[in-house]
């Protein structure tokens, strides 16, 4: 892959255009924690976008196996869209304005929101289109009405933006999901014209660039900058990818502790580091420090010395950057820490999760389809 260094000049210009920051946070993690539920979501989150891009297209994104995922349909009880630890922020809909905290949400592409947060009745600049929408899949059951409306992210506002109004509450801890990955006629949920914020802010003129910046620091401060790059989280080079050829998800491939992982999902929406069981086996087995169990579901986890966590480390582009402990740290059971990477029965393609989120500061470029990466302060 071709690393392209944006230089600092334009850097220096996007960050001078019209933009937003908002904090984000999360629910404090519980001390140990059942990954199960974390991982039925995970497969019906791809099943729904794959089943979808199936109908619409023909063509299949070979991201779960099917097969696997029927026979667990009816031994499942239901999921949630989204655990409570996951990274929320604020933002405003409809006017007046309704503020609600969102998961904004690199692995799906679609702006979801609880029927307890949003309500279209009270805002003026709301319109029903009289369509429906259904993210269901399995256990998870995601369905609703569908409108337009104001949509806010800090002082970046865009009007007519299609938002999915669940018929009941589907986020455990959050008002709904933001979806930032690509949305297209292929993989939207969303039978609209209506352009999504990512591009309605871009064509209404209130962004110049459409840039998404995450810096999830685990134990510090966690924003998200909107229409440009904030140079002052930065604390070194920002190593830029090639033209991201996938037009669904944002895709990159990393090494952790020289161990590939090739051409995965960035998905801030899951918060684990998920795969095909036995290339998490392979890994989990070369990591010193790292001990590994199989489950009875045939799930493969990853367990350390809470006193003594592995040095572990990704590399990206050419740039390392650690996988700090609070990151890396998934619960524990007695004295051992689980790590937040595992095999996940029925996936055939790796989930970059929040997890790899927090070790970097990762920029995801619309207009030009690239993605960005540097160290944090």
């Amino acid at each position: 892959m071709v690393l392209l260094l944006l230089p600092f000049f334009a850097l220096f210009f996007v960050s001078l255009s019209s933009a937003a920051r908002i904090d984000l946070f999360r629910h404090h993690k519980p001390d140990s924690i059942d990954f199960k539920p974390d991982l039925l979501s995970l497969l019906n989150k791809y099943a729904a976008i794959s089943r979808r891009h199936f109908n619409r297209t023909g063509e299949h994104l070979n991201i779960v196996n099917f097969d696997y995922i029927h026979l667990q349909k009816r031994a499942s009880a239901h999921s949630n869209l989204h655990s409570d630890r996951s990274w929320s922020g604020q933002i405003e809909v409809g006017f007046p304005p309704q503020k609600t905290l969102t998961l904004f949400d690199t692995g799906s592409s679609d702006l979801v929101l609880d029927k307890a947060a949003y309500n279209p009745k009270w805002s003026l600049s709301s319109k029903n289109l009289h369509k429906q929408f259904d993210f269901s899949y399995g256990s998870q059951h995601v369905a609703g009405d569908l409108y337009t409306d104001k949509v806010a992210i800090g002082g970046v506002k865009a009007s007519n933006v299609p938002i999915g109004h669940g018929n009941g509450d589907f986020n455990n801890g959050n008002g709904g999901t933001f979806g930032l990955s690509f949305s297209n006629s292929e993989n939207s949920g969303f039978d609209v014209q209506q352009l999504p914020f990512t591009w309605a802010a871009k064509k209404q003129h209130l962004i110049q660039s459409s840039t998404y910046q995450f810096t999830l620091r685990p134990t510090g401060k966690a924003t998200l900058n909107v229409g440009r790059v904030d140079l002052f989280e930065l604390a070194g080079p920002i190593t830029w990818s090639d033209k991201n050829s996938d037009h669904t998800f944002w895709r990159i491939t990393t090494e952790l502790n020289g161990n590939k992982i090739e051409n995965a999902i960035a998905d801030t929406g899951t918060n684990f580091i998920g795969g095909p069981p036995d290339q998490v086996k392979a890994l989990l087995d070369n990591l010193d420090g790292v001990s590994v169990k199989l489950a009875e579901d045939g799930s493969y986890e990853g367990f350390y010395s809470c006193q003594n966590p592995p040095h572990l480390s990704f590399k990206v582009l050419g740039q390392t950057f650690t996988f700090p402990e609070p990151a890396m740290n998934f619960g524990f059971i007695d004295d051992k820490c689980r790590l937040a990477i595992f095999g996940t029965p029925g996936m055939q393609d790796w989930i970059l999760g929040s997890p790899f989120f927090e070790t970097t500061s990762v920029i995801l470029n619309y207009d030009v389809r690239r993605m960005g990466f540097a160290k944090y302060r």
